[in-house]
């Protein structure tokens, strides 16, 4: 017979339970990352697609010209919802205000706000532009 020392195959109970625990643990914090990141993204989305409808808007407002903004100058305009050609509300969620401030004679500053509901606070994007008299 040999030295009294017996070679073990396989893995104890111990071993097992450790190895269990750590991968529970490591699970759960994938689980608790999973939520935020998808909200971030979602949070993301809604800044872009607010930024590009107030682009549009901006630019509609810059079509009708300089007598029209000057006569916007102010206080700013209620918020109202997106429309299309046929003013059908588009991007529902969505509303735009618009403030005119005369810097000079030739010259106003067109600030617009996009805002929209997210959970525990509002969600803002405002773009600037300057038009002058032409």
């Amino acid at each position: 017979m040999g030295s009294g020392t017996r070679r073990q195959k396989g893995l104890s109970l111990i071993e097992t339970l450790v190895a269990l625990v750590v991968l529970v643990v490591g699970l759960a914090a994938v689980q608790r990352l999973f939520p935020q990141g998808l909200a971030t993204g979602r949070q993301a989305l809604a800044r872009t697609q607010a930024t590009l409808l107030a682009k549009g808007q901006l630019e509609q407002l810059r079509l009708q010209g300089f007598a029209h903004l000057a006569g916007l100058s102010g206080a700013p305009t209620p918020p109202a919802p997106f429309r299309d050609s046929a003013q059908q509300v588009i991007f529902p969620r969505f509303r735009w205000q618009v403030e005119v401030q005369r810097v000079a004679e030739d010259l106003l500053a067109v600030s617009l706000r996009v805002r929209w509901p997210w959970p525990r606070h509002t969600g803002q994007v405002e773009l600037v532009t300057y038009v002058s008299r032409p």
